[in-house]
């Protein structure tokens, strides 16, 4: 046996052994504890006893451990083992990094349809980008509990200098009663949170999907107060509030979809126009609609067929275009014909001409349309018409 001084001092000197079998020695301190490396004739690398071991047959490196097939899983190259109660074991990633904003600590997880480094042979749409896996013991083994995976969520192409990679995020946990996970909820490339579905119904933004119980629950605790608020750009309209046993709906009406006579396609139809129902049902195409009868604009003085009020065309989609929103009941605007004066209180009725006028009595009946609540004018149309505020009761 042969050893190399690396220094002279005659105590705590650091000495290489080479040992009987061919291509392996060891590296020890004295003044340690044990070996500090030592390598074996396979090529493998052990560090002070196994806290950290380069296991040449497997290509794997282990911190902690020496043992590869219980501490790894699959075809992992690292393993990081820790022991003892009250023991955070992991990893921890840390970046000192200046006054860059952008510049922080990344784990980054690639994945090639390629099969040699550095072929980086294009993924395909539903392709696994990366797993996070969170896994227990069962007494017999690891089981997994729950996952968070990345995918190519669409094709991927590459034009020039630009790069269509479209990908999605899918959070899965395992049931009581199950032994693998289950995906539980989604993150779309379209920017879609889907929760017990892949689907997102024409371009949501979030999605429940329930089979028995109700889809999605609002607890309010300590006092009374609002449960959802309704925003159209940055100001609030309206929400959902709860005092007591009581749930109300504030700023808000009843609505439907309807179409013109015969289907006809959209017009200029002014925003509060007094409505009629005609004996004509709605074609709905592919949508599935509640067969509803077809409206027109009123051209019958104290017609008892009025239906409610325009509101606007439903612009959701590009196919049906012809759909409309008639409000009908609770709070909306009205539109009076120019010259006619209406009196907070007043019950309204149609003019026959789109508008609405006064009542010559205050009992509700069939042609009543709705309740004027205020004499503030909204707004003023070109023909000289304007719309107040009412309560629509169109029944």
């Amino acid at each position: 046996m042969s050893k190399i001084r690396l220094n002279g001092s005659s105590s705590g000197y650091t000495e290489l052994t080479a040992a009987a079998a061919a291509g392996s020695g060891t590296l020890t301190l004295p003044t340690a504890s044990g070996t500090v490396l030592a390598t074996d004739s396979s090529g493998n690398v052990n560090i002070d006893s196994g806290t950290f071991y380069v296991d040449a047959a497997n290509n794997k490196v282990l911190v902690g451990t020496n043992t590869a097939s219980t501490n790894t899983r699959l075809d992992q190259k690292v393993g990081i083992v820790s022991t003892g109660t009250s023991n955070f074991g992991g990893l921890s990633v840390t970046s000192y990094c200046g006054t860059d904003a952008g510049a922080a600590s990344v784990i980054d997880f690639q994945r090639s349809r390629g099969t040699a480094d550095g072929s980086l042979t294009e993924v395909a749409n539903g392709d696994v980008l990366g797993y996070l896996v969170f896994r227990g013991a069962d007494g017999a083994a690891f089981s997994d509990a729950a996952m968070i995976t990345s995918a190519a969520d669409g094709d991927w192409t590459t034009s020039g200098d630009t790069t269509d990679s479209p990908g999605r995020l899918v959070f899965s946990t395992t049931a009581d009663g199950a032994s693998s996970p289950t995906e539980r909820a989604r993150i779309t490339s379209g920017g879609a949170f889907l929760v017990n579905t892949t689907s997102d119904f024409g371009g949501y933004r979030f999605g429940v999907v329930q089979a028995s119980a109700a889809c999605e629950f609002l607890n309010r605790t300590g006092n009374d107060g609002g449960l959802l608020d309704f925003y159209q750009d940055g100001t609030q309209e309206g929400g959902i509030s709860v005092s007591g046993t009581t749930v109300s709906y504030n700023g808000a009406h009843l609505s439907r979809y309807s179409q013109l006579p015969g289907g006809a396609e959209r017009t200029e139809i002014l925003r509060g126009t007094v409505l009629s129902n005609i004996d004509e049902m709605c074609a709905w195409g592919e949508e599935d609609n509640e067969q509803l009868n077809r409206m027109k604009v009123s051209d019958v003085e104290g017609d008892p067929n009025v239906s409610g009020v325009f509101q606007s065309w439903d612009d959701d989609d590009d196919t049906y275009t012809d759909d409309f929103y008639c409000a009908m009941t609770g709070d909306f605007i009205i539109r009076i014909a120019e010259g006619v004066t209406v009196q907070r209180g007043d019950l309204l009725m149609s003019a026959g001409d789109g508008t609405a006028k006064p009542q010559d009595d205050d009992i509700i009946r069939s042609k009543t349309i709705a309740k004027v609540t205020s004499t503030h004018v909204t707004c003023t149309y070109d023909d000289g018409s304007y719309c107040v505020p009412c309560v629509l009761m169109a029944c």
